[in-house]
């Protein structure tokens, strides 16, 4: 109902519309974000592209590293993820070890009731470079913010982990997660 096929923009096999790395449809001058394009139908995502597109359109370096997109679900136990998964990482062939940790080895989390839930995180297996994380348990739409800044700046799973949380906190299941990625995390 958009109109693509009068005007000649190109659409996939889904009916999603077509575009370059700038957002540019097969129509030049015409560029298309959010929903309309492949991709998570996030709002947050169509934001980040809307913002990028009005960068790259003013002459200035657009950037969205679509790795580094979380996606929340608002269920309870809240359930987040960021990066690939592990049958993605299995499925392209890429070599990755993974760390967890449990809510319920959390003191904050005894402390809140909240003992649904883990942490799991994938690290490329030569570079320890962050590939992923997903997270299932309570605040995990609030946990996912601190891998998703990780992975947009190539951080590894030792960098979190030499990263000092504080305690008695949440985030502290984070960084168990990414003392598990090597084997060496502190609560168990």
């Amino acid at each position: 109902g958009l109109g693509c096929d009068a005007v000649g923009v190109a659409r996939d096999e889904r009916g999603r519309v077509i575009v370059d790395e700038s957002w540019e449809t097969s129509v030049p001058g015409v560029f298309a974000i959010g929903d309309v394009i492949a991709g998570p139908m996030l709002a947050h995502k169509a934001s980040d592209e809307g913002v990028a597109l009005a960068e790259l359109l003013a002459g200035q370096e657009g950037h969205l590293n679509y790795d580094a997109i979380p996606s929340v679900v608002y269920t309870h136990p809240e359930i987040a993820g960021v990066g690939k998964t592990e049958d993605q990482l299995k499925s392209e062939g890429t070599p990755y070890k993974r760390g967890s940790f449990r809510y319920a080895a959390n003191g904050r989390a005894l402390g809140l009731g909240e003992t649904q839930g883990v942490v799991k995180m994938l690290a490329h297996k030569d570079s320890d470079r962050l590939l992923g994380c997903h997270i299932v348990g309570a605040h995990a739409g609030d946990l996912i913010a601190e891998i998703a800044l990780a992975i947009e700046f190539g951080a590894s799973s030792e960098d979190i982990a030499r990263t000092v949380h504080a305690h008695p906190t949440l985030a502290e299941i984070v960084k168990e997660a990414a003392l598990d990625v090597d084997k060496r995390a502190l609560h168990r």
